[in-house]
């Protein structure tokens, strides 16, 4: 009986995949899925799969869908089929509707991997439904506090996830992804070696750093690459960064990076891509990946669309940095690529409000976390603060750090043709925006429409 209704709610799922490519605004990566699975209770459990095919998880704070990216390119260019989410629909209905698209009508899926990005809230429930053979993290930070909590809380989803007997790969330089690993067999780290620009966390008042998620003692880093990430030691117990992980050596003098005794050249050189190839050069270990494959699959690599971006608006150069909203790790992480570039520079900040639940307020706190002293000395010429709702929040978190209110200007919108306007009182041609998940689109719109204007 649960087979016939399996197979009810798979050719459901797979008619209404058909109709969301002719309805607007239906979305083809989620109601597939969410609709089979009100269908059928645990519905992605009964999908069948080869004897010899990998299943891979990547789930964590940030870096989920640029990794399952990488990861899925690595397979595609060692010749190897693939099932994936890579577009970052990572919840029970957007995994669902994956393997409704890559099934026959039987519910088989025939690929040698399936690499699924999984919310880390939502791993513990798909480990149950779908056996893994390797789990990968990325970070445990904090990340919308007002529905996760503290990282605690994303831990214990975590720890209860991975007693699925899956091989973990774990960031060996972020002690939260890293304890996942304390006292397991089947377990291998990835780091990044730190270089002298490294910021050491005792140098930013703001910096926020965590308690030892195995011991309780406390955390200290002789540097940091990211966000509390970087090479890091308790002072209770042995928990440290993994001096055997997989480790990869930044040059940025040839815009690549060296891992044992072999140079790779890239086209993202931050240290949060960095991570994330990182992270791929371990599984690719793991997977007996070829070297010569792996620099393959960086050429083939391409990011997604509206998360890096370089936009030209008249002389204006605007380089798009997109951060997931209140998550601090993102926006230090935009921070960081706006200040490696040692050039005179117009920097704008449209952050995200968070829209709490019952008793209803905004704020962005989550800002206060993070190092804009950076800014300081560093050819900023205007900080533009914009937003309808905490653009003179934003604007204050400047002034606290240290910022000059005359180095401020304030537009309290949204609309990015106004902004467009507001560039062109300044001579400095180059622009770092700093925005949120969903700006893309319209920056890209009123750019368009500022060109065709100009071109008139």
């Amino acid at each position: 009986m649960k087979r016939v209704q399996f197979l009810f709610a798979l050719l459901v799922g797979k008619i209404i995949m058909g109709l969301t490519k002719i309805i607007p605004g239906v979305s083809g990566t989620t109601w597939p899925g969410g609709i089979a699975n009100i269908l059928m209770k645990n519905f992605p459990k009964y999908f069948k799969f080869g004897d010899n095919t990998r299943i891979v998880m990547v789930t964590g704070t940030s870096g989920k869908t640029t990794t399952t990216g990488m990861l899925s390119q690595l397979i595609k260019s060692w010749g190897k089929s693939i099932c994936t989410n890579d577009i970052g629909a990572n919840m029970d209905r957007g995994i669902a509707t994956t393997l409704i698209r890559h099934s026959s009508m039987g519910g088989k899926v025939k690929a040698d991997y399936i690499i699924l990005e999984v919310d880390e809230r939502y791993l513990p429930i798909m480990t149950k439904l779908i056996a893994p053979d390797v789990i990968l993290v990325t970070n445990v930070l904090k990340d919308q506090s007002q529905r996760n909590g503290e990282p605690g809380v994303i831990m214990t989803k975590l720890k209860n996830a991975i007693e699925c007997g899956a091989h973990l790969i774990l960031n060996g330089d972020e002690p939260n992804s890293g304890s996942l690993g304390f006292g397991k067999e089947k377990v291998s780290y990835y780091r990044v070696k730190g270089e002298a620009d490294g910021y050491d966390i005792s140098s930013n008042p703001m910096a926020v750093s965590c308690s030892c998620p195995v011991c309780g003692g406390s955390i200290s880093f002789e540097y940091e690459n990211l966000f509390n990430i970087g090479k890091y030691s308790c002072s209770g117990c042995d928990m440290s960064s993994k001096e055997d992980a997989t480790t990869i050596s930044i040059d940025y003098e040839n815009n690549g990076f060296d891992w044992d005794g072999t140079s790779f050249n890239v086209k993202y050189i931050s240290k949060d891509f960095m991570y994330c190839y990182s992270s791929m050069m371990e599984f690719a270990r793991h997977e007996g990946v070829p070297a010569e494959v792996i620099q393959k699959s960086i050429d083939e690599f391409k990011i997604q669309s509206g998360r890096v971006e370089q936009m030209k608006a008249g002389a204006k150069t605007i380089n798009y940095l997109r951060i997931k909203q209140e998550t601090p790790v993102t926006l230090q992480s935009a921070i960081d690529v706006a200040t490696a570039d040692k050039s005179e520079k117009i920097v704008v900040l449209d952050l995200s409000e968070i829209v709490d639940f019952n008793p209803r307020y905004t704020g962005m706190y989550y800002a206060y976390d993070c190092n804009f002293r950076k800014f300081m000395d560093n050819n900023v010429v205007k900080y533009i603060c914009m937003s309808k709702t905490v653009c003179y929040d934003v604007a204050t978190r400047l002034y606290l750090e240290g910022i000059a209110p005359g180095d401020i200007t304030v537009i309290p919108t949204d609309n990015y043709d106004l902004l467009l306007e507001e560039l062109e009182k300044y001579d400095c041609n180059t622009v770092y925006l700093l925005t949120w998940m969903h700006s893309y689109y319209s920056c890209l719109s009123s750019i368009e429409k500022y060109q065709k204007k100009a071109g008139e």
